[in-house]
């Protein structure tokens, strides 16, 4: 069982990013931890925008209006006093991952609990969101799962990727992001950065795929810390 991935976006006031990592990394990733998030990793931006590029893995939908999660904000004044008026370009965009490459069979079965097998944990990840038209949907996928998977599993530093469709919307910051997510992880910033300049993967996406893509914009970002939830998964 693969979970939702939920990825949250902004950029932060450059004054404040020191104490907005800080914060992070003390309060409010442990917080989402006990509100029953699977995991918190904090990404950067290296290449793209905008800097804050975290990527959290849910159980479903219904964390967000759970009452743990309620009370993460209720409780951390900083959030809703400091923190929300730090930042800008601002969203919180909800996945489910569709069809992976390089994700081990183990994470892939109809379990209870997911398997830590799959779980976004990588130093590095570029992500590409676009709309794809419906038509040609089927023609992207077909064409992620076979050619462009053998051509990642060659590539030095590749991990893992997903490709994954919006489900649903946060109930407070409902996102106006791109409806796909490409997520590939990537051992360092150097593995990443081989594929390209963001014009040439976008180029190369739409026309090897053979499908129309528009509203793409991609990233590569750096880990700055991670959290897992021990109770969450399985090995």
């Amino acid at each position: 069982m693969l979970p939702l991935l939920y990825v949250v976006r902004m950029d932060v006031e450059p004054g404040y990013l020191d104490e907005f990592v800080k914060w992070y990394d003390t309060r409010h990733g442990p917080d989402l931890i006990g509100a029953g998030f699977y995991s918190c990793s904090a990404y950067h931006s290296r290449v793209g925008q905008p800097l804050i590029c975290n990527v959290y893995e849910v159980p479903s939908l219904e964390v967000f209006s759970s009452d743990a999660y309620v009370e993460v904000r209720k409780r951390d004044r900083q959030l809703t006093e400091e923190v929300l008026h730090k930042i800008s370009n601002h969203s919180n965009t909800t996945y489910r991952q569709e069809a992976v490459a390089g994700v081990p069979a183990a994470a892939l079965r109809p379990d209870r609990r997911p398997s830590r097998a799959g779980a976004v944990c990588a130093p590095v990840v570029s992500t590409l969101r676009m709309d794809i038209a419906e038509g040609s949907v089927p023609a992207f996928r077909g064409w992620f799962e076979g050619d462009e998977a053998a051509r990642l599993a060659e590539r030095p530093g590749f991990l893992r990727a997903r490709l994954a469709r919006q489900e649903g919307k946060h109930p407070l910051f409902p996102s106006k992001q791109a409806e796909w997510l490409l997520l590939t992880e990537w051992a360092s910033l150097d593995d990443a950065a081989a594929e390209g300049a963001p014009e040439e993967v976008a180029g190369r996406h739409a026309r090897e795929s053979g499908a129309s893509l528009s509203r793409i914009e991609y990233n590569i970002a750096a880990l700055s810390a991670t959290l897992l939830n021990a109770n969450a998964w399985t090995t």
